[in-house]
Formats: structure tokens, sequence, C-alpha cells
């Protein structure tokens, strides 16, 4: 009793999509340490990069160190239960309409 235990932590996914693009620098932007911190001091759990096309590999982390768990993928035939499960989406512009058309409301960074 009055033990706290990271796993009874709700989970709080920061999702990064780029579509279909290439964007390494949005990736690169988000795979930083003080980034990480800065999203894992602010209450996320996860971090779900898309990465699309880009040739830069975010690293990848269980989060078993007291940090954000962080994992990517290049393509899905859907992202919209990454999108509804998401706390938090990071996107460039040009995704923007699609999020919109989505019918969702989730915040967009």
């Amino acid at each position: 009793m009055g033990d706290t235990h990271d796993d009874m932590k709700p989970k709080r996914i920061v999702f990064v999509t780029v579509g279909t693009t290439s964007f390494d620098a949005l990736v690169k932007a988000v795979d930083n340490m003080e980034v990480k911190r800065e999203l894992f001091g602010r209450g996320y759990t996860h971090l779900l990069i898309q990465m699309g096309r880009g040739s830069y590999i975010p690293s990848k982390s269980s989060g078993e160190d007291g940090c954000l768990a962080v994992d990517y993928f290049t393509f899905s035939s859907s992202i919209a239960d990454n999108l509804r499960s998401a706390s938090l989406v990071i996107s460039h512009a040009v995704a923007l309409p699609v999020f919109l058309g989505a019918n969702e409301l989730f915040p967009v960074l």
C-alpha cells in the first residue's frame, strides 16, 4: 500500500507522423533526448513515430529505465487507431487536412 508503480501510470502517447513523405528533420527533432525528457516530464509515457520514406532511424526505448518508451514504423494501411489513441499528435502542415477529415478531436502540434 502506498507504493507507486510506473505500470499504473496512465498511458499518454505522442504520435508523430510524416505521412508518405520523407521528413527526417521532424523525426530527428523529436528523437532528441531533451525533447524526450520534456515530453516525459509533461506526463507523456510513449512516443510513436511514423517515419514514412525517411532514412533517419529513431532510437527505440522500452521505457523501462523510467523514461519515455519510443517505437517507430514506416507505413501502415491506416493510422486512424494511432490518431485515436494519441494524447498529442505532432505532424507537418501538409498532413493537417487528413486529420481534420478524420472527424476526430485531438491536440495537434
